[in-house]
């Protein structure tokens, strides 16, 4: 699988690592995500105290390790409160201002999907479509580049 490496620079100065791997897989190409998901998204970060934003991404190597941190990148640390599962989700906004899943993680979330390619596709959209349903199911925080002003 080819993996996205994405380090965040928290508030406290720690720098995170985090491996994602590549969507294409399971889409055959990059899923397209609506402008209107994160309208959504956006919501939900103001309305729910269990979600949040910050600006933490410093940098984004894609599997040829090209370093696209310039870019407008979402990612999504999510856990299911209730079963207690991680899903990550590294996103590109586009021109139009919709985005492209390109990533996934952890390498549970990523290798369960690649047994079931079958069912992968629908499996991954329900829960990006469940993060801005069901805002007491999941904790939510979304990290931006930090060259985004604030």
């Amino acid at each position: 699988m080819n993996t996205w490496k994405i380090t965040l620079t928290l508030e406290n100065g720690k720098h995170e690592e985090f491996e994602l791997y590549d969507a294409k897989v399971y889409f055959e190409g990059y899923l397209k995500i609506k402008r209107s998901y994160f309208n959504r998204l956006i919501k939900a970060i103001k309305i729910a105290k269990n979600y949040a934003m910050k600006h933490a991404i410093e940098e984004v190597l894609s599997p040829d390790k090209e370093d696209w941190a310039l870019n407008p990148w979402l990612l999504l640390i999510v856990k299911d409160i209730e079963k207690e599962m991680p899903f990550w989700f590294l996103i590109k906004r586009e021109l139009d201002l919709s985005g492209l899943l390109v990533a996934i993680g952890p390498k549970s979330f990523a290798e369960f999907n690649s047994q079931n390619l079958g069912d992968a596709k629908r499996d991954i959209k329900r829960i990006i479509n469940f993060i801005v349903s069901y805002l007491n199911k999941f904790n939510c925080i979304v990290f931006i580049p930090k060259f985004v002003s604030q």
